[in-house]
């Protein structure tokens, strides 16, 4: 494509297989769609499908949906796409299938023609609550120069649709001159600030007349503070405001959200800006692995440089001056900016020479940084990119290799000419990257070959001083909520050695709206379940058994934006025929509920500490066998009845207390149930309340300490989690009334397994109550609790470990009405299983 740039000279301006006719006057045609002509001097058409690069293997490529002109891609925390088309509608993709209808048409308000168009999309991240998605698109406008602005706006997503008049304006009136260098890219940061990426106009808006001289390479709208043109903005996401801390603050400054940017714009510079000196900062793209706002900004070049550059607050990346690492026009090798100009250097930049078959491009387009743990471990931290002719990603590693330039001519995928953006999905096997072409109109996604983690071979159980693995509270740069649709990779040993699976307890901290969070072992395919459950604004926890990969890691998942805690309460291991650490199951038993006094058949002590209240319970002869190496709990706190949160922590009595907490509570007579397997050294078990009203404890089961005989009886097998109950779709019976029962046989655990670990989680419970899972063959309903809800309208999950009736079967019962979900996560062994 070509632009006019200064007068007599044609300037190449790559963008997405827009052609521009060179003109006193620019004169521009619209975005080539799926069957356009391939335009005079440009290359063949692409091929439909990209070829993965020759240093990487095991990914697949394949097409999801054919669309016109699509200018963007972007994943939805629940698993969903939303996919936009430069015409001017928004699309959304479920389960990899484009839906018909859009989710918004606004096909005569947009102006598409050049590169204008709609062009950005993005999420809030409290979105789960308040279903605020965000837009930026070109508008008709006929006092402007050029006769289209650019414009941000907020909506309100309703389901798969987004009412038109739910718009919101937060930015307005943005120059787009010349037709070209729109930018359009917005996403918001951990700081919770919307920012936003505008180009430089093509031509400056104070002086948009082709053949002015302030055109293409001429243009110095990048570096007037008074206009947005050419900057990074950084905005209140719900008001459109400058943001607080803003580089440009103070007397002689303005907020020029919707001024305009005219010849006749005040030359007050604008609270808006963030960062400033770029070209045309098509994409950028914040890295999901941290709770820092850390991002890339992908900068189209000119004519001999393509460059990414870190974002940064009062940064001056120096276009027109700089192009990439040199000044513009050079390449390299090339001197550094002068003493003293103070420009910002890329992160990585590469030659637009599309000539060379084996290195570089044309324009670079879409980035998104690889999620920790969801592909091979060489893209741990990585950063891909994207370049549009002749269409190739790029896979900038963390560590990069001894020879940098091994990006380039390495590429990850090829073949995929006219690609405009790239992003991550998370889908029911994991996390895709998903692509669009807008020159072929493809959606297409690339995704790893995996496999589920394997079933463990026998392990024991190996108890642990429990201690925290991760804390997004924790101070620092990295730290911060885990948003909607991000994941963590969290390391809770150092090498794997004989684990292979930890018990890990995972606290859900005040999600912003009903939340879910999944673990599993990276590198390896999604399960469909999930481990913990959480609701607005409360604090929960749940014990999981969860395979480790090599290094001790293991990958989580958060559906809506909160705070996550990983402590680590043992291991399971391989080994010899082992003594220690094999499980032997009980019938539920209660030992103490401290709403009653203390005395025979409720034997505790308690006492006051500045931390809280002391509860202690001797177990050992009365519940537990000598040698015992550790014992399995339900532990239920009972929140007093005024607000705030409220934990215990269980330990061995006369042990320091750990920096853990086993069971949480959100106040106002909340109450709450987990698993919890204590290490025993005296035979007691210490409990501290820190704003908990009261405490009950259910035996359910012990593990065999050295003294025992070898012996596989009781060791443990990990399995890929399978749903064993799901009233919701009356598999294997109905929602349960108040008082109900069920049972089931597994069909993932053999009959002869002795117990089982499961997830409960009960759905839409219809009242304060509790749930119960035992054996099968026993008469009656145990008097114990394994999950609870304190009122209606509740999801609760618990881990359980619950013994096996002779049959293998487990039975299900609750005291109020509710759907039930079971997954099994493993079972433990008999000699012949």
């Amino acid at each position: 494509m070509r632009l006019c740039g200064r007068r007599g000279k044609q300037v190449h301006v790559r963008r997405l297989a827009v052609t521009v006719a060179i003109a006193t006057v620019c004169s521009v045609t619209g975005l080539a769609t799926p069957g356009a002509a391939t335009p005079a001097g440009a290359s063949a058409p692409p091929r439909a499908e990209g070829t993965i690069g020759g240093g990487f293997t095991g990914f697949t490529d394949t097409s999801v949906a054919s669309v016109s002109g699509p200018t963007t891609v972007v994943g939805l925390p629940d698993g969903r796409a939303v996919m936009l088309e430069k015409q001017g509608r928004v699309r959304i993709i479920r389960d990899g299938v484009l839906l018909g209808t859009p989710a918004l048409s606004m096909t005569g308000e947009v102006c598409s023609n050049s590169e204008r168009g709609m062009l950005g999309f993005a999420t809030d991240p409290d979105f789960a609550a308040n279903r605020i998605v965000y837009l930026y698109y070109t508008r008709y406008s006929a006092s402007a120069p050029g006769g289209c602005v650019n414009r941000v706006s907020r909506f309100t997503m309703n389901g798969d649709t987004i009412p038109r008049n739910s718009e919101v304006v937060l930015l307005d009136n943005i120059g787009s001159p010349a037709g070209n260098h729109n930018g359009g890219d917005i996403e918001i940061g951990n700081d919770g600030y919307l920012y936003v990426a505008v180009g430089d106009g093509g031509c400056n808006p104070r002086d948009p007349i082709a053949g002015s001289g302030d055109c293409a390479g001429g243009n110095t709208a990048a570096q007037d503070l008074s206009l947005l043109n050419g900057k990074i903005l950084r905005l209140d996401r719900l008001t459109g405001a400058p943001a607080t801390g803003n580089p440009i603050s103070g007397p002689g400054t303005t907020t020029c959200g919707n001024r305009g940017n005219t010849p006749l714009t005040p030359g007050t510079w604008c609270r808006e800006i963030f960062a400033w000196g770029l070209r045309n900062p098509w994409r950028f793209a914040f890295d999901p692995n941290t709770g820092a706002t850390r991002f890339y900004i992908n900068d189209v070049g000119q004519n001999t440089r393509e460059e990414v550059n870190e974002g940064a607050w009062g940064a001056n990346y120096g276009w027109p001056e700089r192009e990439g690492f040199c000044a513009q026009g050079a390449n390299t090798p090339c001197a550094g900016p002068a003493p003293g100009d103070n420009y910002t250097q890329p992160v990585t930049d590469y030659s637009h020479n599309n000539a060379r078959s084996d290195f570089g491009g044309e324009y670079v387009t879409g980035g998104a940084f690889v999620p920790d743990g969801a592909w091979p471990a060489e893209f741990d931290g990585g950063y891909l990119f994207a370049d549009g002719n002749p269409g190739r990603i790029f896979l900038r590693p963390k560590v990069l290799p001894p020879n940098p330039l091994a990006v380039y001519s390495n590429p990850f995928v090829t073949g995929v000419g006219g690609v405009s953006d790239i992003g991550f999905v998370f889908e029911n096997t994991g996390w895709s990257l998903y692509y669009v072409n807008s020159a072929t109109g493809e959606v297409r996604r690339v995704r790893p070959t995996q496999t589920a983690a394997p079933d463990s071979d026998l392990l024991h159980y190996a108890p642990i001083d429990p201690e925290r693995a991760y804390d997004s509270r924790d101070a620092g740069a990295e730290s911060g909520r885990v948003r909607a649709g991000t994941s963590r990779l969290v390391n809770l040993v150092d090498g794997q050695g004989t684990h292979r699976a930890a018990l890990v307890n995972l606290t859900y901290i005040r999600p912003q709206s009903n939340g879910w969070v999944v673990a599993w072992q990276p590198r390896t395919l999604r399960p469909a379940s999930s481990n913990i459950n959480g609701q607005t604004d409360q604090v929960a926890a749940n014990a999981s058994v969860v395979p480790i990969d090599a290094d001790g890691n293991l990958v989580l998942y958060n559906s809506t934006t909160a705070h996550l805690v990983v402590d680590v309460l043992g291991f399971f291991d391989t080994g010899a025929t082992p003594t220690a650490g094999r499980l032997s199951p009980m019938d539920p038993e209660r030992a103490v509920d401290t709403r009653n006094a203390p005395g025979v058949g409720n034997d505790y002590s308690e006492s006051s500490t500045v931390d809280g209240t002391v509860i202690q319970v001797p177990l050992e002869n009365t519940f537990v066998p000598t040698g015992t190496s550790a014992v399995a709990l339900i532990v239920t706190a009972i929140s007093p009845a005024g607000p705030g949160a409220g934990y215990v922590v269980a330990h061995p009595a006369g042990s320091p207390l750990p920096v853990v907490s086993h069971v949480n509570v959100s106040g106002s007579n909340d109450r709450r149930a987990n698993l919890v397997i204590v290490p025993l050294a005296e035979g007691t078990v210490e409990l501290l309340l820190h704003g908990v009203q009261d405490v009950v404890v259910d035996v359910v089961g012990t593990f065999t300490g050295s003294g025992a005989a070898p012996s596989s009886l009781g060791q443990y097998r990990l399995i890929a989690p399978g749903r064993a109950v799901d009233t919701r779709q009356s598999q294997p019976f109905g929602r349960l009334a108040a008082g109900g029962t069920g049972t089931v046989n597994p069909s993932m655990v053999p009959d002869d397994a002795l117990a089982v670990t499961q997830n409960l989680v009960v759905v839409n419970t219809s009242a304060i109550g509790y749930g119960t899972t035992y054996p099968a063959n026993l008469m009656s309903v145990p008097l114990v609790s394994n999950v609870n809800a304190s009122g209606a309208g509740q999801v609760r999950a618990a881990m359980a470990l619950t013994r096996l009736s002779p049959a293998g079967g487990v039975a299900y019962f609750t005291s109020m009405g509710t759907d039930l979900v079971v997954d099994i996560t493993g079972y433990f062994v008999q000699p012949s299983s």
